[in-house]
């Protein structure tokens, strides 16, 4: 099994940790002192280094032949701590040791004096979960400690822990990582792997670990995994399915400009690049608040610095130059309605159109929408509507695909199409549609289901799965990342079951929009009704499905996709999703 990242690079010293210097400075200069104190508590949040500093501490003051404070790594002691063999270095996870009496136990244990080292070392990770008799069982030996012993609590949230606790504690607090030191830091683990991987693609890495080493390892892991020898920002996009900080930049920028139709335009670019939009909601949202931030006060810079490259940073202030606050507290107001309203939308993006609306109608000038905006509103919002609710109409009565998948999982969709038929009728002046019509064509979709014969198996999907994945790539590029990841393991009559690598790819799949999608381009590609089930490699092996990483490639002739879009524009009201 090939080991992970960030236990493979796991800096075994403290000059090879990633910042901290604050911390690590103090307890270099105790070592070297021999003022090491019986109980420390290291607070932040997670993967930013405080185990990996503990088991360092816990290595340098049971170390033979230290070296400035920074443990040698080659006497006996430091190489079984390395290897988790070391008896007198106990890691416990408060989470699963929450009750007293497992505190009791190995309490008790902490008078026997050290096998081997000089101290014997607890290390308790989330302490903050043990239980209030657990605390004061802890407090008690806190008061008063064997000599050789040294606890080192760690916690992600520091205003659990009782403040009996924290006073008998020498207390660190960890920040999170800046950018440029996670980018640092990539850089040399991908030239350790043989990778190449360009700076922007660092960058978009370590900005969307959010300050973490260890999530940006995981994730640096994780496109390592997929990709091949040379890594591009393009590539990291399609896999991670993030949105780049830079197109909030530029929507923020247009709105700000008060190029109200261009924002919109840029809207529709983005939906049909296949960008997660409630994903670029946020995006919005969260550089608009650092917008916002800097407006208040310069000095409020040191807040998200760590977040941001120096680019960014830059094109940040630029915009703040033009920008009011009125303006910026608008923008955050309205595109946290839009989020609000993006899961239950006829129109992916319409909230979101809605939104740039809002805010050119509520100019802080008084001026209203220009005729240019107003047909533009027009045609961006108004006749999409009016299509969706003929297209979905027509669909409840010509589409049973669309029934069949509506009355496995998607009951909303055909509450939705019959709310827009009866809108449809009123404007008409008809009948609206009845709940036995529905009824009807429903039995009559389950009947012709019946009917249905398929020879498909498992051989001839991995045989076509290299056009599957073409075909899907251009109505969502981001399932054809996913699928790259994940394998056919069985077929039965016509339903295909599908193995993913990753949980949460298995539950994107799984979506009923993104399930709709990769089952037309299937039906298409076998010219007959499927339907598709994703599970996780451990659930697929559990079941005992043969995991073949090794996929068999057909190199074939890309088909045209000119039937999918229409089918797809047709089935989804008009939006490629």
């Amino acid at each position: 099994m090939t080991e992970v990242l960030y236990r493979k690079y796991r800096p075994l010293n403290f000059d090879d940790v990633v910042g901290q210097q604050h911390v690590i400075k103090t307890i270099k200069n105790s070592i070297k002192n021999d003022k090491v104190a019986h109980a420390y508590l290291f607070s932040g949040s997670r993967g930013i280094g405080k185990t990996t500093i503990a088991r360092i501490l816990a290595k340098v003051i049971n170390c033979e032949n230290p070296k400035d404070s920074n443990p040698c790594n080659e006497c006996d002691i430091c190489q079984s701590i390395n290897q988790n063999k070391f008896l007198d270095m106990v890691e416990i996870d408060a989470a699963t040791h929450t009750q007293v009496d497992k505190m009791r136990d190995i309490i008790d244990r902490i008078n026997f004096t050290p096998s081997f080292g000089k101290y014997k070392v607890y290390i308790i990770d989330e302490v903050h979960m043990l239980s209030k008799g657990a605390f004061n069982a802890l407090l008690k030996t806190l008061e008063e400690p064997p000599s050789h012993v040294v606890f080192i609590l760690a916690t992600t949230e520091i205003h659990k822990i009782p403040a009996t606790i924290i006073s008998r504690c020498q207390r660190f607090d960890f920040r999170r990582l800046k950018v440029v030191e996670i980018t640092n830091c990539l850089t040399d683990i991908a030239k350790k792997e043989g990778v190449k991987v360009s700076k922007k693609a660092l960058d978009f890495i370590a900005i969307n670990a959010n300050g973490g080493m260890r999530d940006s390892e995981s994730l640096m892991g994780q496109i390592l995994s997929v990709s091949g020898d040379e890594i591009t920002l393009e590539d990291v996009q399609e896999i991670l399915s993030v949105v780049d900080i830079s197109i909030s930049i530029k929507m923020v920028g247009l709105i700000l400009e008060k190029k109200y139709s261009e924002a919109i335009e840029y809207i529709d670019e983005i939906t049909d690049s296949g960008y997660d939009i409630e994903q670029f909601t946020i995006s919005i949202i969260e550089f608009s608040r650092k917008l916002l931030l800097i407006k208040i006060s310069s000095d409020m810079e040191q807040h998200f610095a760590s977040e941001m490259t120096e680019e960014q940073i830059t094109e940040l202030k630029k915009l703040s130059e033009v920008a009011t606050l009125s303006q910026v507290v608008q923008i955050i107001r309205e595109f946290i309605k839009a989020k609000e309203g993006i899961r239950s939308a006829i129109i992916p993006q319409l909230p979101l159109e809605l939104a740039v609306a809002q805010i050119a109608i509520e100019d802080k000038d008084g001026k209203s929408l220009t005729n240019s905006d107003k047909n533009d509103y027009n045609r961006k919002i108004a006749k999409p509507i009016k299509k969706i609710t003929e297209q979905v109409s027509k669909s409840v009565k010509q589409s049973g695909d669309f029934i069949k998948k509506s009355i496995e999982g998607g009951e909303s969709i055909i509450r939705d199409a019959i709310v827009n038929k009866n809108e449809e009728a009123e404007i008409k002046n008809t009948e609206p549609v009845k709940i036995e019509e529905i009824k009807e064509t429903e039995d009559k979709v389950v009947e012709k289901q019946k009917d249905i014969e398929s020879n498909i198996s498992l051989e001839l999907v991995k045989d076509e799965w290299c056009d599957i994945l073409e075909d899907v790539k251009p109505h969502n590029h981001s399932l054809t990342a996913f699928l790259k990841t994940c394998q056919p393991v069985a077929t039965a009559e016509n339903e295909i079951l599908i193995s993913c690598e990753y949980s949460f790819h298995k539950d994107k799949l799984n979506k009923l929009e993104n399930k709709i999608i990769i089952e037309n381009v299937m039906k298409e590609i076998f010219k007959t009704e499927i339907l598709v089930k994703f599970i996780a490699h451990e659930e697929a092996k559990s079941m005992g499905y043969d995991i073949d990483k090794n996929m068999p490639s057909k190199n074939k002739k890309k088909k045209s996709s000119d039937d999918l879009v229409d089918s797809a524009l047709e089935m989804f009201g008009g939006e490629v999703v």
